[in-house]
């Protein structure tokens, strides 16, 4: 075993276990919340929910579809509030 020399020990950056014990934490934390955003960026979780089931090329167009309608209707719920409550 290899013996390592040190010429000067700074003791004032040593830590206490408690500190040091936080300090991990407060590390772990930030680069859990970093990994989970970076998750929800990629999709992973929702690529991975869809890939769990197979879903065959006409289930998706008819999907797709569904979605499109659901999302024209949104937006013509969306105009007629506007134009109802619109002041001329």
């Amino acid at each position: 075993m290899a013996t390592v020399y040190v010429n000067s020990v700074n003791r004032n950056n040593y830590k206490s276990a408690e500190e040091y014990n936080e300090a991990q934490h407060e590390n772990f934390e930030k680069a859990f919340k970093k990994f989970k955003k970076e998750c929800l960026q990629e999709g992973v979780v929702r690529n991975y929910r869809d890939r769990m089931y197979y879903t065959s090329k006409s289930e998706k167009k008819r999907a797709k579809a569904k979605a499109g309608k659901r999302k024209q209707l949104k937006k013509m719920w969306q105009e007629r509030r506007y134009l109802e409550h619109a002041d001329y």
